[in-house]
């Protein structure tokens, strides 16, 4: 019987989760800088000062006068850990782009862009085993889909808004495997290289409810839904064999056991469910959760499913402004936000389900003289174990941004 000892490397300095590997890569979070320092509770959020693009129908909360700029930039400084080594992961990049402003009284729309899921990793797995030695498996990804979007909203009946998101969801999803055998020079070498390219349209809609009681409390209640979409998808792929020379470090007497070149197929996408619930009062305070649903053993890419699951997620978060209005000293002016999460992602590795919990903190800083404001959002937590060895991530996740709230469409009269 052979020998078996697993050990895993970590290569930090280019790697960002080694759970990007399945399915379409780490997906990114449905929230925007309102909601990312209140646990990501998104679906019932509505703000004249932010875009919420994660529920379509809060656009409807444009005035008839404004337009409104929203983008961000995030960071992640990660600790990947297993039961015998680590690594540190330092990433960094755009966290979306939005916009919304009004079509007329009863139709406000809104577009922006945002990345929808990444692949980047890279680690490797030695086995040893009697009569044959060390035989290292690599693994490597690179790439990721984002996601750019027109949305509409409506008012068609009092304190009810609906809206939807026309999106199109592109690029490419990049995966490298390999068997290397270190040593010997009699063994032949495999690698095997897959790359996706998906563009599509894709569909969202939401749902509001809103209202003011009469004690002054405003009540928000929100849904939203994604039907499962296939996407047109197109792949390459290619299988190698070669021997590896050790006195020049090459690979050599390379062949080809498969090729294929612009292989078309689809990607399907499972079906989003979410709602939200929130209550607070205007420019004072407010306390808001979500819950989302999403069921991945309905993903396919070419026909094959992968082994995901049923994923889940539950947010909680409060936002607090000292004074309600826009006067008095600076720091009575800062909203303060804070918030944590629970979810259950899409993985299952080894018979352990692999959850996220977060906690969360945000401000939003305003500008002298301006509705605009600069924000930021800080969030802490865990993804994954240490168990069965798997890899548990410790993550730091900042995002800094900036919402530009303007008067465009105002009617000038002069005397």
């Amino acid at each position: 019987m052979a020998a078996f000892l697993l050990s895993v490397s970590l290569t930090g300095q280019n790697s960002s989760t080694a759970y990007s590997r399945f399915g379409i890569g780490r997906l990114y979070s449905n929230n925007n800088l309102l909601t990312m320092g209140m646990g990501g509770a998104t679906y019932a959020s509505r703000s004249n000062y932010f875009v919420n693009p994660f529920n379509p129908a809060s656009y409807t909360v444009f005035d008839s006068t404004s337009f409104v700029f929203d983008a961000a930039m995030q960071g992640k400084l990660t600790t990947l850990k297993t039961s015998t080594s680590s690594g540190k992961v330092n990433d960094a990049g755009l966290a979306y782009i939005t916009m919304g402003f009004p079509v007329t009284k009863w139709w406000k729309s809104s577009l922006g862009i945002m990345p929808y899921s990444s692949v980047n990793y890279q680690i490797e797995i030695d086995s040893i085993f009697e009569n044959l030695g060390k035989v290292r498996y690599g693994y490597a990804g690179s790439g990721g889909l984002n996601k750019a979007y027109i949305g509409n909203a409506f008012l068609p009946f009092k304190n009810l808004s609906v809206g939807f998101n026309f999106s199109y969801i592109f690029g490419t999803l990049n995966r490298d495997r390999t068997v290397f055998y270190p040593d010997s020079s009699n063994h032949f070498s495999s690698r095997i290289t897959n790359s996706t390219i998906v563009r599509n349209m894709y569909l969202d809609f939401g749902l509001q409810y809103h209202t003011l009681l009469k004690n002054g409390l405003q009540v928000n209640a929100g849904l939203v839904f994604s039907p499962n979409q296939s996407l047109n998808s197109t792949r390459d792929f290619l299988a190698v064999t070669y021997y590896h020379d050790y006195t020049k470090n090459l690979d050599v007497n390379m062949d080809t056991a498969v090729y294929e070149s612009g292989v078309d197929g689809k990607t399907v996408i499972p079906m989003l469910f979410g709602g939200g619930l929130s209550v607070g009062r205007a420019n004072r305070w407010s306390i808001a959760s979500d819950f989302q649903y999403q069921d991945w053993t309905e993903f396919k890419a070419f026909g094959i499913s992968d082994s995901l699951r049923k994923s889940f997620r539950i947010s909680l978060g409060g936002q607090y402004k000292p004074s309600p209005l826009d006067v008095g000293k600076y720091w009575k002016r800062i909203n303060y936000r804070a918030g944590v999460r629970f979810e259950k992602s899409f993985l299952e590795l080894r018979n352990q389900s692999l959850n996220e919990i977060g906690i969360s903190f945000g401000v939003s800083l305003p500008m002298k003289k301006s509705r605009s404001t600069v924000n930021l959002s800080f969030e802490t937590g865990t993804f994954g174990t240490t168990d069965n060895q798997l890899i548990k991530e410790n993550f730091f996740r900042f995002t800094i941004g900036a919402a530009l709230s303007e008067r465009w469409f105002l009617k000038r009269k002069y005397d």
